[in-house]
């Protein structure tokens, strides 16, 4: 268990170091939706099915946190970082990991670009996918550090987790 990220002893930093992340990226989040339609990149209000208050709730506390962060953070935190660092260096680990990473959400991206926010493949709208698929890079080199540094993913797992839920709810409260 020690080898996929499960050593006890800093636990503590890894959540303290993942919730301060969560709210670094999620301010970020809501400043850009603020500005992007400012600066002429139009934004149609998301079309995202929440359904009934019971399957909102289901979403967040359930199929966000494990079935996304939890499967997503094993798989490349956990057993391709572990897999990988005894094989090559923390350089190329951390960069091997956050490519996949990346490369992962390509698909997700997309539909997120094209079904909820209503863009097409204009100029905008590529630059917009582009730019989340670099920030799921840049978030795979985070969660690879605050793997390494705390020998722990429990904070990989729970800043994915409230970034994605807290991400839904920004998203459902600008075009409320």
């Amino acid at each position: 268990m020690k080898e996929l990220g499960y050593d006890t002893k800093n636990i503590s930093r890894s959540i303290f170091t993942g919730f301060s992340f969560t709210f670094i990226v999620i301010s970020v989040f809501i400043i850009l939706l603020l500005i992007i339609p400012r600066i002429g990149i139009i934004i149609k209000p998301p079309r995202i099915e929440f359904g009934t208050l019971s399957e909102l709730i289901f979403r967040v506390l359930v199929r966000i946190p494990i079935g996304t962060a939890f499967f997503e953070e094993n798989h490349f935190r956990g057993i391709s970082y572990g897999y990988l660092i005894k094989r090559f260096s923390l350089k190329k680990t951390i960069i091997i990991t956050s490519i996949l990473f990346a490369i992962w959400h390509i698909v997700p991206g997309l539909k997120v670009l094209t079904s909820n926010f209503q863009m097409g493949f204009d100029v905008h709208g590529l630059l917009m996918w582009s730019g989340g698929v670099l920030g799921a890079f840049f978030a795979g080199i985070f969660f690879a550090f605050l793997r390494y540094h705390s020998r722990n993913i429990t904070g990989c797992i729970l800043c994915h987790a409230l970034i994605n839920d807290l991400s839904l709810f920004v998203i459902y409260y600008l075009w409320k």
